[in-house]
């Protein structure tokens, strides 16, 4: 059916253009040579072929790298992160993101041929749509133009090992090219990451370094001792406040970036609906930790205020 709504046309038209832009990053996961892709499909020289589902994300997770036949977050975690995440409880972290990554990418694309970022662990895709939102944001108010150093427009891949949390991630935007990988064989080319970010989810410090370059950066996003302490204090009768440093599985191939560039996200939220308590429970480790007693309690509650706690911390590679 053609639109007879020009704006809208041609809106969906940038969105796939934009997409399929981007997916030159993407190499075969058997051969690991280039992807191209024609129509519905992507391909190599090997004529290894990947079909573009209806929804817009390629699947390039290889069977024997699946722990499970559905690997990854149910559904009913991924419809609980949506709900929650797009409800704004955690878009300050999301901010603070996108302040980092804007700043990177000023001082970066307007003298490198392009300026690409992977989301390792994208999940539903929250995070990676409003960092592309931002970042067009600043493309759009510099137009580029015949001058020597206009902004490049930033291309995004989005990539998770839960089929579920990508179909879902397609609903946001179709302007992200969205694949289903894992993070331990990430199907992108080495040294072509401008961001790689990886947001409360796996770190696999050998491909990050792999995928970005040189001069790329890495973002990962973790809990602080105190986050959700609240709720936790609620669900079980020992509660320890120890945060996971992720310097310490990334320090043998990246440093750290100086303090102005990381950042620790604390506040507090008040839930005051059942169906907020219920996702943020759901979309926790919490959910599968806790006893089927303790999350009854949680579930029966009128409201809770809880803190956020998480720290964002920058990264560069290690020079060679």
């Amino acid at each position: 059916m053609i639109s007879d709504n020009p704006s809208k046309t041609n809106s969906i038209a940038r969105d796939m253009n934009n997409a399929e832009a981007e997916s030159g990053s993407l190499i075969c996961p058997v051969c690991q040579q280039p992807l191209k892709r024609k129509e519905k499909q992507f391909c190599c020289n090997n004529n290894h072929q990947y079909d573009v589902a209806k929804q817009g994300y390629v699947n390039l997770l290889l069977p024997q790298h699946k722990k499970s036949k559905q690997p990854g977050d149910s559904l009913e975690m991924v419809e609980a992160r949506y709900r929650f995440l797009d409800a704004g409880y955690y878009k300050p972290i999301s901010d603070k993101l996108n302040e980092f990554i804007l700043n990177d990418y000023l001082s970066k694309s307007r003298e490198a041929a392009s300026y690409h970022i992977a989301d390792a662990g994208s999940g539903e895709g929250y995070y990676t749509e409003k960092l592309q939102q931002h970042l067009n944001t600043a493309f759009d108010s510099n137009p580029p133009s015949q001058q020597q150093g206009a902004l490049k427009r930033a291309g995004i891949i989005g990539f998770d090992i839960s089929q579920r949390a990508v179909k879902a991630s397609c609903r946001r935007t179709k302007s992200i090219q969205w694949v289903t990988a894992t993070s331990s064989h990430i199907p992108i080319k080495s040294d072509s990451q401008s961001a790689v970010l990886c947001l409360f989810s796996r770190i696999v410090p050998e491909e990050f370094r792999r995928i970005l370059k040189q001069d790329g950066l890495l973002y990962v996003a973790s809990t602080g001792p105190e986050h959700l302490i609240e709720l936790r204090e609620k669900l079980y009768q020992d509660v320890k406040q120890q945060a996971y440093n992720p310097t310490s599985t990334l320090e043998n191939e990246f440093v750290t970036l100086e303090p102005s560039l990381c950042s620790n996200i604390k506040y507090k939220i008040e839930l005051t609906t059942s169906q907020a308590i219920s996702d943020l429970l759901l979309m926790t480790p919490h959910y599968w930790r806790a006893t089927e007693s303790a999350k009854s309690i949680i579930k029966n509650l009128d409201s809770i205020e809880v803190t956020i706690d998480v720290f964002l911390t920058g990264y560069r590679p290690c020079q060679e």
